[in-house]
């Protein structure tokens, strides 16, 4: 999994999005040959509104802390659609951890106690996705957990 950058134009203004993804090896529809492709697992939304470098922490503990399933050759585009799927659940959560907003880098130790922390946060969250959806509740959450100010 990798920090995606996908920029898009909206009229004259250009914007660019980020994104957890994860490259596929597979065809697409018809005769297509196959090739990687991306999928994205979840969205962060505009890069002016994320903390890049908390950003990449989060990839790589979402990667570690996905569900693993048994894989089989070709089932690749298969099981990375099911992760992402359970990984979506979390999607805001992930989104509100990595926000400016939230400000959560300035208040973590350094690595790899901050890994420890963010991986701690992902856990429980996969464990029960469905607490806590909106991300009033989510900062609230972890500012209570952290008791940040």
């Amino acid at each position: 999994m990798y920090l995606r950058r996908n920029k898009v134009r909206c009229g004259d203004t250009r914007r660019t999005y980020l994104s957890i993804a994860h490259n596929v090896w597979w065809s697409g529809e018809g005769n297509r040959k196959a090739q990687s492709r991306p999928i994205v697992v979840a969205s962060f939304g505009v890069e002016d509104n994320v903390d890049i470098e908390l950003a990449r922490d989060l990839v790589q503990v979402v990667e570690k802390c996905a569900p693993k399933f048994p894989t089989r050759r070709g089932e690749g585009k298969a099981i990375t659609m099911r992760i992402a799927q359970e990984i979506r659940k979390i999607e805001p959560f992930l989104k509100a951890v990595a926000s400016r907003k939230l400000g959560l880098a300035q208040h973590l130790p350094s690595h790899p106690e901050r890994f420890t922390i963010l991986e701690a946060l992902v856990r429980d969250r996969l464990a029960e996705p469905t607490v806590g959806a909106r991300e009033e509740e989510i900062l609230s959450s972890i500012k209570a957990r952290f008791a940040l100010a």
